[in-house]
């Protein structure tokens, strides 16, 4: 079994029901520097998932938002799958960081994406960094980007930058790191379809053959 979350020691599928009311019933704009560390570590982590909590699977991505290849799968698939298994309740979707070593800013995007996600647009602001992703490598400094991409989806970015620089938000994707250490993924994109694993930005009529085959499978467990 997989577990993502910091908070939770149980597996995916029933995991972290208090973090997801938590999100829930918090304020949109929250500042980061008003919360202890644990309330910041419960929102940052239950941002990043999208669709029911009565789901009968879990699609995992475990990405990069500097690797070329978690863009084409962004760009080609994620809606699709957004569209017709997460938001008809098939299948509710999480994100595991996993930045690799040879992209230079992928560790602080990853960063950054978890303090979006602590102001509930974790997202969005994946979106955002994938559109930018192919001017990032070029940039010495990418803290000007990221600080205009969190303004520009109206962010509060005193918050944004104050949990930048936070230890919660650095020991949250150190924790994803080793989770997909653990589940031997060190490639990306790789994702957790229910008992699956799938590796590298595999188009989507196979994504689509992957999901089903999960729900086939949990139909049958359920029964």
């Amino acid at each position: 079994m997989f577990a993502l979350v910091l908070a939770c020691t149980t597996a995916l599928a029933g995991a972290c029901g208090s973090a997801d009311a938590a999100n829930r019933n918090a304020p949109a704009r929250l500042a980061s520097d008003t919360l202890s560390d644990s309330a910041l570590m419960v929102r940052a982590d239950a941002g990043r998932y999208e669709g029911s909590d009565k789901a009968p699977i879990w699609i995992v991505m475990i990405s990069d938002f500097q690797c070329p290849y978690c863009k084409e799968w962004h760009d080609s698939t994620l809606q699709a799958v957004r569209r017709e298994y997460v938001a008809t309740g098939k299948a509710r979707l999480a994100y595991l960081n996993l930045p690799i070593q040879g992209h230079k800013h992928a560790m602080v995007m990853a960063k950054a994406s978890m303090c979006a996600s602590s102001q509930q647009k974790f997202w969005e602001y994946a979106d955002a960094m994938f559109s930018k992703q192919k001017t990032v490598g070029n940039l010495v400094d990418i803290n000007p980007l990221l600080v205009s991409l969190a303004d520009s989806l109206k962010l509060d970015t005193a918050a944004f930058t104050h949990c930048q620089r936070s230890n919660v938000v650095s020991a949250i994707v150190q924790s994803d790191m080793r989770q997909a250490d653990k589940a031997k993924i060190n490639a990306t994109p790789s994702f957790f379809v229910g008992p699956f694993i799938i590796q590298g930005a595999v188009p989507l009529p196979s994504f689509r053959m992957a999901v089903d085959s999960a729900l086939v499978l949990a139909a049958a467990k359920g029964r």
